[in-house]
């Protein structure tokens, strides 16, 4: 009863921002990048509260309880290291561009509108569906331990919830309660890993499970294609992309996803440890995912424990709010506005975004109850972004000849080489190595490692073959125009540039 009363104030809180925020959107930009506007704490702790978000870390723990410390480690140390290179990649880029989804930069950077709708579209169905389904599956387990309920009402309860507070409030609510949500969310990790250390230290950091030499084996591959495919893969993630977006200006942007990403990073390992001391707290569990709970709930007085489990109930509302957020702002941008209605009233756009909010949770919910799983619907959001849109935005800050035919190509090999080997499996060969040989064939064997190489050949190829044009070339100078990162109050120009976008 505690935990339910906990969590009801809390929901009476975040949904008193929710109306604020509500108050303050007149447009789909205010909406979907809180009208350009987020200052630094608020785009750090925000970012903070994306990356530790319950799920993910529920995810990470369970890697660590079913395979070792290290692959346990992988995905937080996966997240963390994705955002300082985004920051350094496309931050910038991005709000120089005056892009307010980061499709938007595909469109922008490479001149085509029908480019940035097929990457956002990729993007949508990666971030916006099946991120979202892992978020809800995340979320439903908090829900269960709070309410007592099964699975699917569980379920239904959270993603209502949260679709109704991204209705109300969009990207502004989203951001300014996630502030304490990471705040409280990192009080709770940390409490329950000095609890951990303190009663259970003789059974964690077993030489076996922190072993480095492991890690450049056959051995290796599961840490590596974990970590590898959220370090890079994760780069071009659209909740991210739409928080940056909504920052200040660039240095806000950039500076927020490092001081996030560094604070990931730094709490990395918790995971790989928790799920080392959960193995030997409840041997031969079915489920390791939600032992995190049950830990708090068997260990901590309940008022404790009731603010803990609201606190990953809320982060996991935020984070899947996001999700639902850059989806819809994908949609409403890059498909409806640039193609399907290009002068929409402001009424109508914004019941727009409210409406692909909306459906991105009701396709969310479906693959949640038939998943019932983090990991699995979670990489699966992460494979397909890292073989399709990855090296379109890696490279094109950097890389003046990449082309717009280029772009095409590689995320449509990625895109084709993922389904048909996730079918009928990667073309290759097979050893008996154990050593590094081993560690290097089991990777290529994986669709989504193979799938990025493959992909990453045809852009470059495809770039030397069909050289940019004048008018990519000009965007990629545009991007780099250090002068306007000088601007501390986009509105004017960005909505501006909104409209223009619309109207190219």
């Amino acid at each position: 009863m505690t935990s339910i009363i906990v969590f009801l104030i809390y929901l009476v809180f975040i949904y008193y921002i929710g109306f604020k925020g509500y108050q303050k959107i007149n447009t789909a930009e205010d909406l979907l990048v809180a009208g350009w506007s987020m200052p630094l704490y608020v785009v750090a702790g925000s970012l903070l509260a994306a990356m530790l978000a319950a799920p993910f870390f529920f995810a990470a723990i369970g890697s660590g309880y079913t395979t070792g410390g290290f692959e346990g480690t992988a995905t937080m140390a996966g997240l963390g290291t994705c955002m300082v290179l985004g920051a350094f990649i496309w931050t910038r880029p991005l709000r120089r561009l005056k892009g307010w989804t980061i499709a938007d930069y595909y469109g922008l950077r490479y001149a085509s509108k029908k480019l940035g709708a097929y990457s956002g579209t990729v993007m949508a169905i990666a971030f916006g569906f099946f991120n979202a389904g892992a978020l809800t599956v995340g979320g439903t387990y908090i829900i269960q331990a709070i309410f007592h309920l099964p699975f699917i009402p569980a379920a239904l309860l959270f993603v209502l919830l949260t679709a109704l507070y991204s209705i109300i409030g969009g990207l502004w609510a989203v951001a300014y309660t996630e502030v304490i949500q990471g705040l409280l969310s990192i009080l709770g990790i940390l409490g329950i890993t000095v609890a951990v250390i303190y009663s259970y230290h003789d059974n964690i950091f077993h030489p076996d499970w922190w072993n480095v030499s492991t890690l450049f084996n056959k051995g290796g591959a599961t840490f590596w294609s974990l970590y590898l495919v959220l370090a890079f893969g994760d780069i071009p993630a659209a909740d991210l992309g739409q928080r940056v977006a909504g920052a200040k200006n660039p240095k806000i942007a950039q500076q927020g996803m490092i001081i996030s990403g560094i604070a990931v990073i730094a709490i990395s390992w918790i995971p790989g440890m928790l799920g080392e001391a959960y193995k030997f707290i409840y041997p031969g569990s079915q489920n390791p995912e939600n032992l995190m709970l049950t830990f708090a709930q068997g260990y901590f007085p309940p008022i404790v424990s009731a603010i803990f489990l609201t606190a990953l109930g809320a982060m996991g509302m935020s984070t899947l709010a996001a999700c639902f957020v850059a989806s819809s702002g994908v949609f409403t941008k890059n498909i409806y506005l640039d193609f399907i209605n290009k002068n929409p009233t402001p009424k109508k756009l914004l019941l727009i975004s409210r409406i692909g909010i909306a459906v991105s949770a009701v396709i969310g919910f479906i693959l949640a109850i038939n998943f019932q799983q983090i990991i699995n619907l979670a990489y699966l959001a992460w494979d397909i972004i890292f073989v399709t849109v990855f090296w379109p935005l890696v490279l094109g800050p950097f890389w003046k000849r990449v082309s717009t035919i280029a772009v095409w190509a590689s995320i449509t090999v990625g895109l084709l080489y993922y389904i048909i080997t996730s079918i009928v499996g990667v073309p290759g060969w097979t050893t008996d190595s154990t050593g590094f040989f081993g560690l290097v064939t089991d990777l290529w064997m994986m669709p989504s490692i193979s799938g990025v190489i493959w992909s990453g050949i045809t852009i470059v190829l495809f770039s030397f073959i069909f050289p940019a044009t004048p008018a990519v070339r000009e965007m990629f100078d545009r991007q780099k125009d250090a002068s306007l990162d000088r601007v501390d109050s986009p509105n004017k120009d960005v909505k501006s540039g909104f409209g223009a976008h619309a109207k190219a």
